[in-house]
């Protein structure tokens, strides 16, 4: 049976006002002489900062309880810890890739060496502020006299083709990151980020010398007599260098770490904008990129972590089945994957790279050492260029009157273009005619459109399917025919 005679407690009751009426309900049953429960009576205020503090209380222990969960999370720093626990890291801004061509004198004999950081820049007509590009690997020595000739705007050169540039911002030479205080785990703030992969060396002086540290992905396995550390990301993007269980001596000033920063979407720059040599080299009148830079991509957004930590987390680090192939592509930085078994052993991969277009050949090179430790012993992995179909979408407009024609006509293009845009397309898509009706009549001052093609650059069949969509190839990508996104032959209405 249930006791009536003793109040039953409200757990609910955990706000300002439930506090209070809780405690004058208890004082009234313990306390039946306390007949002024008034406002300005002395005990209700003590009742109400005892109910204050509590309700502070009780907040801060409901914000642990839902940042302990990935799914009511909604702290950065929280998230970030949460799949750190299931060995997920979020992904870094990556540095784009390209190659470039160099035009040397046509009478230039002996051997031109390209030194490790030559430095190249993007013409600031072309992309505004000027993106700085490096060279990277070992030198390379070029024996001019081996080189083709070529014709360009009149004038003859000798032409070396192919030479991989990564987007750096600066390169940091031996920063001083801190002294050992002797104690294991400890961590170590780079001054600068972001950091591209890669790059990062960590000398430690032992006395005797100074001697590299390897860099690892997990401390896990690593026992005291391994110079190995890792490196954490935290939520502002700022770069932590961790060392494991072997304590490096309090040298002051013992600890130095060389990298390059640099990255991001600002790096994706198009074809023949590397223009400019800031090393020079002896004999070089020219230099372009054949093709666009590709790769570029800002730090992973932690709501695309949380969607994928899970799958990534059930692979185990490991490239199994073709969603784990996809899944380890998109977290090493492309924009869009797609995986296929195209024999018992043989993996084919196509990636976009992020912002689109085809990916280089140091983007597809770094990309196939990246599953050289987690694909099975057998598998062949193949990465290919994805496959762009445009699609032309043509129509007429009627524009409500008194509204400015030029606005709405931009309005409308924006709108068709933001369909056929790089991140609202994937593989193997759909689009829809409706679709494109229903983003065009939802700009404002659009009276009516009549959409007169809807189909594939070069398709001989009917302007419009009979089913109103279009359906791609598992290894297609649609983009849009005209830069506008719509071409408009008529443009009706409106007002100059």
């Amino acid at each position: 049976m249930i006791d009536t005679t003793t109040p039953q407690l409200d757990y609910t009751g955990k706000d300002f006002n439930g506090l209070v009426e809780g405690m004058l309900a208890l004082a009234r049953e313990r306390l039946p002489e306390w007949t002024d429960q008034t406002d300005n009576d002395p005990g209700r205020v003590l009742v109400e900062i005892v109910a204050h503090s509590v309700d502070l209380h009780l907040y801060y222990v409901d914000r642990l309880a839902n940042e302990s969960y990935i799914d009511t999370a909604v702290e950065d720093r929280s998230l970030v810890h949460l799949l750190r626990l299931i060995g997920y890291e979020l992904r870094p801004p990556r540095a784009a890739s390209g190659d470039v061509s160099l035009y040397f004198d046509a009478a230039a004999a002996g051997t031109v060496t390209v030194p490790t950081g030559a430095r190249f820049e993007t013409s600031a007509k072309l992309t505004g502020t000027p993106v700085p590009f490096q060279y990277i690997r070992t030198p390379l020595a070029i024996p001019l006299a081996a080189l083709p000739l070529a014709t360009l705007a009149g004038v003859t050169y000798r032409v070396f083709t192919g030479l991989p540039l990564v987007q750096v911002d600066s390169a940091v030479v031996n920063e001083v990151i801190g002294t050992s205080d002797t104690t294991p785990g400890q961590r170590f703030r780079l001054a600068r980020s972001p950091l591209i992969d890669g790059t990062l060396q960590v000398m430690v002086d032992e006395g005797s010398g100074l001697r590299e540290y390897e860099i690892r992905e997990s401390l896990l396995e690593s026992s005291a007599s391994d110079r190995h550390v890792t490196i954490r990301r935290d939520e502002a993007d700022v770069i932590w260098v961790e060392f494991g269980a072997r304590v490096p001596p309090r040298i002051r000033n013992g600890l130095t770490a060389s990298y390059r920063v640099g990255g991001g979407a600002k790096g994706n720059v198009p074809a023949q904008s590397i223009v400019t040599v800031v090393t020079a080299l002896p004999d070089l009148k020219k230099v372009t990129n054949p093709l666009p830079a590709s790769g570029g991509s800002d730090r992973e957004p932690i709501a695309n972590a949380v969607a994928r930590a899970p799958r990534q987390f059930r692979s185990q680090g490991r490239a199994v089945t073709a969603a784990d192939y996809e899944s380890h592509a998109l977290a090493f930085g492309v924009g869009k994957a797609r995986a296929r078994a195209a024999g018992w052993n043989r993996v084919e991969l196509y990636v976009a790279p992020a912002g689109g277009g085809f990916p280089s050949d140091t983007l597809k090179q770094d990309l196939a050492a990246y599953f050289e430790s987690r694909r099975t012993l057998t598998s062949i992995i193949d990465v290919l260029d994805p496959v762009y179909p445009a699609v032309e979408v043509v129509g007429d407009l009627e524009i409500e009157p008194y509204v400015f024609t030029q606005q709405v006509k931009t309005a409308v293009q924006a709108a068709v273009a933001g369909l056929l845009a790089f991140d609202a397309v994937d593989f193997g898509d759909t689009l829809f005619l409706s679709k494109m009706y229903e983003a065009i009549e939802a700009v404002d001052g659009v009276r009516g459109v009549n959409i007169t093609r809807f189909s594939l650059r070069g398709d001989p069949g009917p302007p419009i399917p009979e089913s109103g969509r279009l359906v791609f190839g598992w290894n297609e990508i649609p983009v849009a025919a005209f830069i506008e996104g719509i071409q408009l032959t008529t443009v009706t209405g409106g007002a100059a």
